[in-house]
């Protein structure tokens, strides 16, 4: 008796973690498509919303409207489609920062805003990670520039040697940013990226402790 008890207790157990097993993993199943048909439902939702309002604004009567949403709609197709998973040439990731900084420039007068970007040398097609530099343009605007003064944003990439990219960003701290911590969790999310991606490859170095915001960013990509 007690040795058919026991094997029907050890039965049961082995079916509770069978069926917990299985309803884990279809659990699992579930997460995963739900996030895939997710990825697949935003870009298209936001890319055809755009479209529609490019459809309707008078391009004559409002060209730079139209070519500002005409913009956008070219900076989520690229994060979307081209740079999923994959590596791509600092050329295509040089004109996506040009065309982000175009799109910021709308907000201010062409007076209050000066953006330099300079390209030295032609190795133009090595692999990089996808949006390493951006956040630290982003973090240029956020903090750089300021309403009625002229602000100046210097981007520069140094592309002269293969398997070696130099950038740098330098920007003004703004007088009502002064106070406030630049940063934030954008550019700590790249400190992890580059340990992840390029352990012992690059170097990042970070200075506002004076008027101005300075990044200095080498990554080795061989």
């Amino acid at each position: 008796f007690y040795f058919m008890a026991s094997v029907a207790l050890g039965l049961a157990g082995n079916w509770r973690y069978s069926e917990a097993r299985r309803m884990e993993l279809q659990l699992q199943k579930n997460t995963a498509e739900l996030r895939l048909l997710r990825s697949q439902l935003h870009p298209h939702f936001l890319f055809n919303v755009l479209n529609n309002l490019l459809a309707m604004v008078d391009q004559k009567a409002n060209p730079a409207l139209a070519k500002s949403i005409d913009t956008l709609s070219g900076l989520l197709r690229y994060v979307v489609y081209e740079t999923a998973g994959q590596q791509v040439p600092v050329q295509k990731e040089i004109a996506f920062i040009e065309n982000f900084a175009a799109l910021q420039a709308l907000r201010f007068e062409q007076d209050e805003l000066e953006v330099r970007l300079v390209v030295q040398g032609d190795h133009n097609k090595q692999p990089i990670e996808p949006g390493i530099f951006i956040p630290f343009v982003e973090n240029a605007f956020k903090y750089g520039v300021e309403p009625e003064t002229h602000s100046v944003i210097l981007i520069e990439f140094d592309l002269s040697r293969p398997g070696r990219i130099l950038f740098f960003v330098k920007n003004r701290i703004a007088e009502s940013m002064k106070h406030t911590q630049a940063g934030g969790a954008g550019i700590s999310a790249v400190r992890e990226r580059l340990q992840l991606v390029y352990p012992e490859r690059h170097r990042l170095e970070i200075n506002n402790s004076g008027p101005d915001f300075n990044v200095h960013l080498e990554i080795d990509t061989q």
